[in-house]
């Protein structure tokens, strides 16, 4: 039952990411950019700026998003073990771990993320952390950018206006929000918030354990391995968080 209820989470959590993404491009194109415009306090040159580098941290971390999914399971160099994996009935390479939501084993498989629907493993394991790293500027940069709608659409930022954010589901039902756009802009405030978070926390534990050389169940296990630099998580583009299209 347990595996058949995270089966049932894996096929609908990968919507969230997905589809929440591009629910934000919606938000931003659609209902702020034209509320700025009509009070004129968006300039051109701001907006182009806005344009080129947000798009850019945005459809990087999409087209990451895409690749960490659909990522191939390559020919590891690691040989064949004389380990048998009881699943597979088959005889797995070193540091692989049988998912059972994946149903294969996982070379070097650090965890499942169901956000992406798939195993994070030395096959995509690349693109997870530029996807993580993209995704991080996009959400900065985009909040930076529709911060001031999101407040002043709650009444400007001040104490009041926290609490209303805090507590907008009791609010709502004693009539300290007011209205449901103001219960759906505090939504938005949760989402952002919870994303760029998540996001960065993912990012960070994904980072340190790399340049560790170990995966999750090897941290969880205290099992210490060889150490890695930049360049050999990354390869020899020294600028790929900002360059990811030149791999090595």
């Amino acid at each position: 039952m347990k595996i058949f209820l995270l089966r049932s989470l894996n096929y609908i959590a990968w919507s969230y990411a997905y589809i929440g993404l591009l629910y934000a491009l919606y938000f931003i194109y659609f209902i702020v950019v034209p509320n700025y415009r009509e009070q004129n306090q968006l300039s051109n040159s701001v907006y182009l700026i806005f344009n080129i580098v947000f798009l850019y941290f945005f459809s990087q971390g999409y087209l990451n998003m895409i690749l960490t999914t659909f990522a191939p399971m390559s020919n590891s160099d690691e040989k064949k073990t004389d380990r048998c994996c009881d699943t597979c009935l088959d005889y797995t390479r070193e540091r692989s771990h049988h998912c059972y939501l994946c149903r294969t084993c996982i070379p070097t498989q650090d965890h499942h993320c169901f956000f992406v629907g798939t195993c994070i493993g030395k096959h995509n394991q690349l693109n997870f952390l530029l996807m993580l790293f993209h995704l991080i500027c996009a959400h900065l940069i985009g909040y930076g950018f529709v911060c001031n709608y999101l407040w002043n659409e709650l009444g400007g930022f001040h104490f009041v206006t926290i609490l209303k954010i805090f507590f907008f589901n009791i609010g709502y039902v004693i009539g300290f929000v007011k209205t449901k756009w103001e219960v759906f802009i505090c939504l938005h405030h949760y989402l952002v918030y919870f994303d760029i978070g998540f996001i960065s926390s993912l990012f960070y534990h994904m980072m340190k354990r790399s340049l560790n050389g170990q995966t999750y169940y090897e941290e969880k296990k205290m099992i210490l391995r060889k150490k890695q630099n930049f360049s050999q998580i990354f390869g020899s583009n020294k600028l790929i968080l900002i360059f990811p299209f030149i791999r090595p």
